[in-house]
Formats: C-alpha cells, structure tokens, sequence
C-alpha cells in the first residue's frame, strides 16, 4: 500500500509502541493512548468488554446495548478539519479472532454523527473498523450558517481517519491489515468508498459500492423529477393500485428477452415498453391508465435532463421497476433526501416547503451544481491511479432500485470512456442485478432480496488476478424459494442456452445484447 507522507509517520509512530502477544492480553489497548499520531490528538483508548457496548444516547433515548460484539479495544481521536471544525473519529480493534483485514464504515450523505450500526457489522465479521463525523457539526441546519464545513464532505477528514486506522491496527497487532477494504451501500457510504477510489487511491486494495449515490447533488434532483411527474397536478398521479398492471404490461413486453419467462427482466435498458397500451378505452379502472397517467408513467422511464441544455442529470428508472415507485412517485411528498437538498442546498432556506413549489429543471440544477455543493459529489471518472496500484472496484446495482438505478451505469460507463476499455477490464467490475432493490441482502416488498459475498469477490481478484466476469448469486422473493441467478459483468446480459433446467445457472451464457 502506497502511504503519504502523514502515513510513514503514522507506521513509525506505530511501530515505536509495537507490543508482544502477552502484553495484548493486558494493557495494550490502553497504552494506544501514548501513540503520536501526527496532528492528531488520541483522546481514549480503552478495552470494551463483550457485550456492553452502547452507542451515545439519540434523539430515541439510550439505545440497547451491542450484546453480541466481542471485546474490543475503542479508541477515540480529535483531528483538525480546517477551516472550521475538528473532526472526530472511532477505531475498533477486535481483542479475539480478528481476520487481519481493516475496514472502514462508511459514512452518511452530509458526514455529522458516528457509524456506529456499519461498525457493528463490521467489528461482527472480525474486521478491524473505524468511523468519523468528518468535522461535520449540527447537521443540515447548521451548513446554511457554516457552508464551509461543505468542504469536508469531499472526504479529507475520512482519508485521514484511515491513515490512523491502519497506524493503530499496526501497533496493536504487531503487523499491517493484510487488507484494507470498503464494502458499502448507498446512503452515503458507497460516495464514500468511490471518493477515497477517486482521491486517495493508496487508502484502500479492493473496494466495492452497491447502489451508487455518488452523484449527490443531482440525486435530489432525479428523485424530485420522479415525484413530479405524478404530482404536478391531480390528474397526473398513479394511484398504488395501478402498479401491479403497469408491471405486468412492462412483462409482457420483455420478460421473454432472455428466453425464459421469470417474472424478471433481465435486460431492462433494452426493453421497449410504451405504458401507452394501458390507456383507458372506457371507464377508469385498476388495470388502466388515463391520458395523463400514461404521460406521468412515461415521464418516469425519461431519463432526467436539464431543461435547457439537454444534459443528462442521473440514471432512469426501468421497465420492471414498477413496485419499486410508491416512494418516490407515490408518496404525498418528495423522497426525504430531495425535500432535504431542495431545502438546505437548492435554496438554503429552511423554511422552504414543496407544497408551494414548482420545479425548474434548468434553473434548480444551476443552484444545485453551485461549487460549494460540489464537494458531495465523487463522480471523477479517473481511476486509473488505483488500477494502476492493484486496485480493485466492484459495483453493483439493483434494476428494480426506486433511486435512479442508472446511476451506476453512467459512472461505470464514464470510467470505461476516460481510461479506456483495456486499463478498466484491469480494475472495475459492474454487475447489475435483475429484480434487485437498492441493497444486497435488503427486504423489498415485492422485489428480490439477493445475497452475495461482494467482497470476498474483490479479495480473490486481488489475490488471484482472476477477475469475475459472471457471478452467480441467491435471490429470494416473498413467497418463493430461492433461486440461483448469473449475473454477468455490464454490459453483457444473462440468456438461457434453450434447453436444460432454467433454475440452474449453468444453463446460462453472457451475451451482448
């Protein structure tokens, strides 16, 4: 792993307070409190004993004790984040059956408030973790008085946390992290593993990002786009009860594609459906659409563009999707994440209300593309650096995501186009998953929850050099057994060979389509 500067010091600092085995069974976790961090001061170091962790009390009142974590060492770091704040971070080291890997817990969209649920996840598997506030003081409100904290959220802060990280890891285990990693998933945390791949690329081996939100600042925009072609007047919303007919008209028309009819699409980009089919030929009913229905469900399929220029804002939403609309078509109000960044980072005002709104898709762009919004944005399709020091990046998206799936196909696309295709087919891998939601391993009613071990996929590329062009991965939908699917690396698609079971994946090929 290529350090900085700040780095070397950090592992020499490390290695002057490296401890033996035995002493790790007493005080060694307490004695990370002498380590000299470069600018950075270590405010505790302590053994936590199994069980009795719990995170600080919340808005909720104390929460329930983490019951099932092991002991670990916590230690807890004040570090300058100029030009406004100081940026706080935790580093777990787990005391038993640590797996020799690091891995940081990603944080949320605007940074503010420590990951403690991610690191329990991670502390869980074995792995060494860390989180940080990112200097990020007094949440949303406080950046309309504080925008300069804005700057944080490009990640310096995070970068830093894991510099200290693996400094720590190397002084109390006596040796580095054989591998720092990245396993996140939308909510900000898959920005944050893209950004530290983007800006720092000797921070991490192998990093993976399911459900892209690295594109923050036209995030809320394609969301608002989405809630408006239903609300921008009565007639124009889609009643939950008209779903189920859009998404098996959308069936109808490509189910088929791959050969085998599954309930799934497997190639939605390619699907020509034209929710037109469904208008209403007599009275209003559940398995129709009126006139401005049909142009409202039409509207959500578009692919979000600037009014004036034409440019491209974010990924569409896809045939197939339908059940995945109540949130950000359906519901009276706009996604939480747009209310939020129309609010505080398209006006600035918080006193702003969407119930006496009318979007501009020109002009509400221009302000969100404001260069101090900016820094919430990892969308530098330059990551040649990282390829080109072992790297390694997989991503992943769900087809039936309610935020804007395509997403992760134009950032993947944009690095195939900077780089090139032969540097890329080296280091980054996309998979999008047929009838996946947002997440892997997510409960979505109506869509699949799928389960894989993403980055043990990363790990063995980076070990082996083999890189995963197909994987095959378990699906699972209420009401269903699960299935095994392959899944091919975009753009090639999964089609059946014509004959043998359709339930296994071996009677499946990767094609272009």
């Amino acid at each position: 792993m290529k350090l900085s500067v700040l780095g070397v010091a950090l592992l020499a600092a490390a290695g002057a307070v490296r401890l033996d085995v035995a002493a790790q069974q007493t005080n060694s976790c307490e004695r990370l409190a002498s380590l000299a961090l470069p600018g950075t001061k270590i405010t505790s170091a302590v053994r936590v004993e199994a069980g009795t962790f719990s995170p600080p009390a919340g808005r909720r009142g104390a929460p329930e004790p983490f019951k099932e974590l092991g002991a670990f060492c916590r230690v807890t770091t004040t570090t300058p984040a100029p030009p406004a704040s100081d940026a706080k971070t935790e580093i777990w080291l787990p005391i038993e059956n640590w797996n020799h890997e690091y891995q940081p817990a990603g944080g949320g969209f605007y940074g503010a408030g420590m990951g403690y649920a991610r690191m329990r996840e991670i502390l869980r598997g074995g792995s060494a973790t860390s989180a940080s506030d990112s200097g990020m003081t007094g949440g949303l409100p406080a950046l309309i008085q504080h925008p300069e904290q804005m700057t944080n959220i490009a990640n310096a802060p995070f970068h830093t946390m894991i510099e200290q990280g693996n400094a720590l890891v190397t002084a109390y285990y006596g040796t580095a992290p054989g591998f720092t990693l990245m396993d996140e998933c939308g909510n900000g945390g898959s920005r944050d593993a893209l950004a530290i791949v983007e800006r720092w690329p000797g921070d991490l081996d192998v990093a993976t990002a399911v459900g892209a939100t690295n594109y923050g600042t036209h995030h809320g925009l394609a969301q608002m786009w989405l809630y408006w072609a239903t609300h921008k007047d009565e007639a124009s919303y889609i009643p939950e009860e008209k779903y189920p007919a859009i998404h098996q008209a959308a069936l109808d028309a490509c189910d088929m594609k791959d050969g085998v009819k599954d309930g799934v699409i497997e190639d939605p980009p390619h699907c020509k459906f034209d929710p037109g089919v469904l208008l209403c030929k007599g009275a209003d009913s559940p398995a129709c659409l009126t006139g401005p229905q049909v142009t409202a469900a039409r509207r959500i399929y578009e692919t979000p563009r600037h009014a004036r220029t034409g440019a491209v804002l974010y990924g569409p939403m896809v045939p197939g999707s339908e059940f995945s609309w109540p949130p950000v078509a359906g519901s009276p109000r706009p996604y939480p994440y747009a209310e939020q960044f129309y609010r505080f980072f398209v006006f600035h005002d918080q006193n702003w209300d969407y119930k006496t709104f009318t979007p501009d898709f020109a002009a509400d762009v221009d302000r969100a593309d404001a260069p101090q919004n900016l820094p919430m944005n990892a969308t530098d399709p330059n990551i040649a650096p990282f390829i080109d020091r072992g790297g390694k990046l997989i991503m992943m998206g769900g087809w039936n995501d309610d935020l804007g799936p395509g997403n992760n196909v134009n950032y993947y696309e944009s690095v195939v186009r900077t780089i090139g295709a032969a540097k890329a087919r080296t280091g980054i891998r996309l998979f999008m998953v047929p009838g996946m939601h947002h997440c892997l391993a997510g409960d979505f009613p109506s869509v699949y929850r799928v389960d894989f071990d993403l980055p043990g996929a990363a790990k063995q590329w980076k070990q082996t050099g083999k890189a995963p062009d197909d994987i095959i991965v378990m699906t699972t939908r209420k009401g269903e057994a699960a299935q095994r699917r392959r899944v091919c690396a975009y753009p090639k698609v999964s089609q059946y060979k014509g004959k043998g079971d359709i339930a296994d994946p071996a009677n499946f090929v990767c094609t272009t389509p």
